[in-house]
């Protein structure tokens, strides 16, 4: 039980479970003696925890925070609350008196506890963090199958529609090594044509970019920079001739 002080009661020990508030409140003036209270609460039915489910699923921002455990100001966006109003005469006090004091400072310690921790308040209400995780991923999972393309019977009809599934890229690996071939392009890499428009004249090659602008104050650098790709340009179609071509 997490320990609360309550003022001119004494301390209070608080024990949350699903649909039940425990406390033991310890006089201020006597350290042996306390009284042990329970708190009925009525948990959310099974349609209340799939719409909650699927409205913190629908913002993620939300459920960060409160899994996060920000302060109730940030995190709580419309969360359910127990209904802990009244004098306390629906609680059970060891002590034999309904409405006593001790069922009092067990109710505020509680009201202050689930305004500062909303997901604990969740899981008063039987919404635990790892139920409501389950359902979120559960939400999740189903959207992006829906996603994807529907239904598995679906699913399966494309496949049949389509025949004889492709390899894959690591059948095609082994297949290629083995036959002394992964130094080739695969079957679609042969379709591909690249279409380059001619060069511009030797004389007019210039570097792309403001290469020169890399060396200010340097007298002669476009020139030079020209040059250079000039004769890179005439290199390149030096050994470009040199290529066998198709047929050769």
């Amino acid at each position: 039980m997490e320990q609360q002080e309550a003022p001119e009661r004494g301390q209070v020990r608080l024990d949350f479970t699903p649909g039940l508030i425990k406390g033991a409140v310890q006089r201020a003036d006597d350290e042996t003696e306390s009284a042990l209270v329970e708190v009925p609460v009525d948990v959310l039915t099974p349609e209340a925890k799939q719409a909650l489910v699927e409205r913190l699923g629908l913002r993620p921002l939300t459920l960060y925070r409160l899994l996060a455990g920000r302060p109730a100001a940030e995190a709580d966006a419309g969360l359910p609350s127990p209904s802990l109003e009244g004098d306390g005469s629906a609680a059970r006090c060891s002590c034999g008196r309904a409405a006593c004091s001790h069922a009092a400072a067990v109710l505020d310690a509680a009201r202050q506890r689930l305004a500062a921790e909303p997901l604990q308040r969740l899981a008063l209400l039987g919404l635990p963090r790892e139920a409501l995780l389950a359902g979120v991923y559960d939400a999740w999972g189903q959207t992006a199958g829906n996603a994807a393309g529907g239904s598995a019977d679906e699913a399966a009809a494309r496949a049949k529609e389509k025949g004889a599934p492709l390899p894959s890229p690591g059948e095609w690996l082994a297949e290629a090594a083995a036959e002394g071939r992964l130094h080739r392009p695969g079957p679609q890499l042969d379709e591909v044509e690249v279409r380059l428009s001619p060069p511009p004249p030797p004389e007019e090659l210039r570097p792309a970019g403001d290469w020169a602008g890399l060396l200010p104050g340097v007298r002669g650098a476009s020139k030079a920079l020209g040059l250079v790709v000039r004769q890179t340009a005439a290199r390149a179609e030096q050994l470009r001739r040199q290529l066998p071509r198709n047929g050769d």
